[in-house]
């Protein structure tokens, strides 16, 4: 979309707020799971923090929602914003008009400890792969969590002549979702900090499902999913690592996506990572598998399709063993099998080096040796067949 065609509709009289019963069809467009803020972590004073999001589908209608889901405190927004950006990368705005958000017709809202608020629906015409600059300010201090490295954000304080910086925090902006009348499927990112991005570095493209959203892209509408993206770094299965268990957070993180069809489900690598080789802090494949089968009783239950993502190589992370590696293998074998999901990406396959299968491929490991940088995260989003969105029945 052009910007000065956005900025028409943002700035024309026809630009309203309505009820959200009003909108027929709603899709998520973007996403961002919210969770808890390491121990150390800088408080915020109150400020503002702009982040700039990447539509994955159009729309005539946004509607932004906000969480402090993990959060430590209370917080208090005292106002919303949406611009167009001024450039092709960052956060500035520069002249171009901003229209406020509203809160069921307020401009400032409470945002409690474990809350969520949603936004009035903006209506104006949104565009897929459109980036938009959303503005949110604080009346209070917070502490997000930190974040991948890529995603775009930076933050002024609430004092005279305050300039806005970079920085790498988690947004407290959980999803952007977007009305339309074509909303063929929308697809949950569901996983790690693999999922997050967490070591990706590329400010448009975040993490695999940012490349698999820029493929999707190029089909006609009618054939296009939305794509959001719920991984969180540190996160587990089986119980709470980074933010509550992947179980207990599919209500939030997946059943709270409008218009959900498929989540693409790649986690359990912290499970086996954090565990002890023995003993009743081991995590076994069949603990694992169980946890993938719930999380899939889950998904079934409201209709949602998953297509389960084999783990990538990690046998020289820090807290790995061969040990541990066996289980990563005997999970992966699993889903291969194709009885425990409904489709299947087999993103180890994308990534592993052909002369030590349990290591990334050398020109994807930015030295860790567990999360795979820009390149392997591409080749993970090139490695979704996009005909297996369309094979579920």
């Amino acid at each position: 979309m052009k910007t000065a065609t956005f900025l028409a509709a943002l700035c024309g009289a026809t630009l309203i707020s309505t009820p959200a019963h009003a909108a027929p069809k709603w899709a998520g467009a973007w996403g961002y799971a919210p969770a808890d803020s390491g121990a150390n972590e800088p408080e915020q004073p109150a400020g503002t923090y702009r982040y700039r999001v990447r539509l994955t589908q159009a729309g005539d209608a946004m509607q932004l929602t906000f969480s402090n889901a993990e959060g430590d405190k209370p917080l208090a927004i005292g106002a919303v914003t949406i611009a167009s950006p001024s450039g092709p990368v960052g956060t500035e705005i520069g002249t171009n008009p901003v229209h406020p958000i509203r809160f069921s017709g307020l401009p400032a809202v409470a945002l409690s400890k474990g809350g969520t608020v949603i936004s009035d629906p903006i209506l104006a015409p949104f565009h897929n792969a459109q980036d938009v600059i959303v503005s949110v300010t604080f009346s209070t201090p917070s502490r997000p969590g930190r974040t991948n490295l890529g995603m775009e954000m930076a933050f002024a304080p609430a004092t005279p002549g305050a300039t806005f910086t970079p920085i790498k925090v988690r947004p407290y902006l959980s999803l952007v979702s977007v009305r339309s009348a074509q909303t063929p499927c929308t697809v949950v990112a569901f996983g790690d900090s693999i999922t997050d991005g967490f070591l990706g570095l590329s400010p448009q493209t975040r993490g695999w499902p940012g490349r698999l959203a820029e493929r999707l892209a190029a089909l006609p509408a009618v054939q296009r999913c939305g794509v959001v993206n719920m991984g969180i770094s540190g996160n587990r299965v089986l119980k709470a690592g980074r933010a509550t268990s992947a179980l207990d957070r599919f209500w939030r993180d997946v059943a709270s996506v409008p218009n959900v069809t498929h989540v693409i489900f790649l986690e359990g690598i912290n499970d086996i990572g954090a565990g002890t080789e023995t003993g009743p802090d081991a995590v076994t494949a069949e603990q694992l598998l169980y946890g993938y089968r719930q999380f899939v009783e889950r998904a079934h239950a409201l209709g949602i399709k998953v297509i389960g993502g084999t783990m990538t190589p990690a046998l020289r992370a820090g807290y790995m063993s061969p040990v541990k590696e066996r289980v990563r293998q005997s999970v992966n074998a699993a889903i291969r099998s194709g009885k425990v999901f409904d489709g299947i990406v087999d993103f180890e396959a994308a990534v592993r080096n052909p002369a030590a299968p349990a290591d990334l491929r050398p020109e994807f490991d930015p030295g860790d040796h567990l999360h795979p940088n820009d390149a392997g995260l591409k080749a993970m989003g090139d490695a979704i067949d996009l005909a297996t969105l369309r094979r579920l029945p």
